[in-house]
């Protein structure tokens, strides 16, 4: 460039985007996915006795604590927790009304690709193989189980985004130094541990999980939205089935 017949420096070349770094030892996430592979087998195994019990409530509570114990693990092997709680919480990418927003977008996406798969999974036999009895036994029957399953359900957004899309994804992007590879990985990670709903819940759910991935790649790590998206796809399935006698009481009557 010639500025009055000085000749000027070109302009410094955009520097390069730094690596991601592994937040947490390798040893501590080799034990979290040994621990969810243990937990992830026991679920399966034991999945046809969540039929044969009367309440909920004990199940539900053991679930809250299961999960939060689990985040415990994750939490404590993190390096920095301080920029983990930073980067998943107190973006400035987004305001908070924003990221509910964005959160109603990636529950109606989520679904979206829950339904795609399931749509391919239909033309191959593992479309059968789901365990829609249990799924449908561990839904909430009464006022009170509900309400625990509100409690459920906000546990599940937020301890499993934080360990899946904020800890293991990040994890493996340090790893395998490929962002959309990582979130594949994850994402399948977040559908295997689902196996008690059946080997053909894996893909549908780990197509959701790949949306969310995406999502939270595409905001630099923040959980906000994903965390509000994954409460609401839990939380609604029991809201419909709940409602749904009352529902069907309505018709009648108004029949």
């Amino acid at each position: 460039m010639h500025v009055q017949g000085t000749v000027l420096p070109p302009p410094p070349n955009t520097v390069a985007a730094t690596p991601a770094q592994p937040i947490a030892h390798w040893l501590h996430t080799v034990g979290l996915l040994i621990v969810l592979a243990g937990t992830t087998t026991f679920g399966h195994y034991h999945a046809p006795t969540l039929q044969s019990s009367k309440s909920h409530v004990v199940k539900y509570l053991a679930s809250i604590v299961l999960e939060w114990v689990l985040f415990a693990f994750v939490l404590a092997g993190i390096r920095q927790r301080r920029a983990f709680f930073r980067t998943a919480f107190a973006s400035r990418t987004v305001s908070w009304v924003q990221a509910l927003g964005i959160g109603a977008v990636a529950y109606i996406a989520g679904m979206i690709a829950v339904a795609l798969v399931n749509g391919l999974l239909y033309f191959t036999p593992l479309f059968h193989q789901r365990n829609t009895d249990v799924v449908l036994a561990l839904l909430p029957r009464t006022g009170i189980e509900f309400l625990l399953w509100f409690a459920v359900s906000l546990t599940a957004g937020l301890t499993e985004e934080m360990i899946f899309r904020g800890y293991l994804q990040q994890q493996l992007t340090a790893w395998i130094q490929h962002p959309v590879l990582a979130i594949v990985l994850a994402s399948i990670l977040f559908g295997s541990v689902h196996l008690y709903e059946g080997l053909a819940a894996i893909l549908p759910l780990a197509g959701l999980a790949f949306v969310y991935g995406s999502i939270v790649r595409f905001y630099r790590g923040d959980l906000r939205s994903v965390i509000i998206a994954h409460t609401l796809q839990d939380f609604l399935v029991a809201l419909l089935v709940f409602a749904r006698p009352v529902l069907d009481q309505y018709q009648k009557h108004a029949h």
